[in-house]
């Protein structure tokens, strides 16, 4: 079984939040009708910012030491 540690989560959390700025600065450049776009930015950043945030919740587990639970 892997083990998502410190340095995975926060590699994957810096992967995503890199892919995220990446992808809103192709998104805000003015479209060149000569070459299209072959990615949906606005898709790929929805789930880059999913990632980051999956990411940042486990980050607060792995602080916690313990899975956070709901009230009850």
């Amino acid at each position: 079984m892997i083990e998502l540690g410190w340095w995975a989560t926060g590699g994957i959390l810096l992967a995503a939040a890199a892919v995220f700025v990446w992808s809103r600065q192709v998104s805000i450049r003015p479209p060149d009708p000569l070459k299209p776009r072959l990615a949906n930015h606005g898709i790929v950043q929805l789930f880059a910012m999913i990632v980051v945030i999956l990411m940042l919740v486990h980050l607060v587990t792995l602080i916690a030491g313990e899975p956070l639970t709901g009230r009850r």
